[in-house]
């Protein structure tokens, strides 16, 4: 599938409101196409969601909160993980971790990236 039918496809998933947990068009872009790569880049964020989590809760004053929610929202940016992006530029923004609404949407992507490393 070419590249402008993927932003396309892409951004109609966005709008229906199916967007998937990572934009696998951003990464594909960051990537060259390389396949491997983006598995291989999945993976990379997948082991480092549990030292993610850990600094998240470790977070308890405003300049560890910020740090924290600026950390994931760049990795997470960087891969295409846009949802868990936004969440993390909210904390970044009020200093405030929703634990919660973090957890779920890493989960999202590890489900994500498992399902995507089983088509490969």
């Amino acid at each position: 599938m070419g590249m402008a039918l993927k932003a396309d496809v892409a951004e109609a998933c966005k709008s229906a409101g199916t967007e998937k947990p990572v934009d696998l068009v951003h990464l594909s872009t960051i990537t060259m196409g390389d396949r491997a790569l983006e598995l291989e880049v999945l993976k990379m964020f997948l082991v480092q969601i549990p030292d993610y989590i850990k600094m998240l809760k470790s977070a308890n004053d405003k300049d560890s909160v910020y740090m924290a929610a600026h950390t994931l929202k760049g990795a997470s940016s960087n891969i295409g993980a846009f949802p868990l992006a936004n969440i993390a530029k909210q904390a970044e923004e009020t200093g405030v971790i929703p634990m919660q609404e973090f957890v779920t949407e890493l989960g999202k992507i590890a489900d994500y990236v498992t399902e995507l490393s089983c088509e490969a």
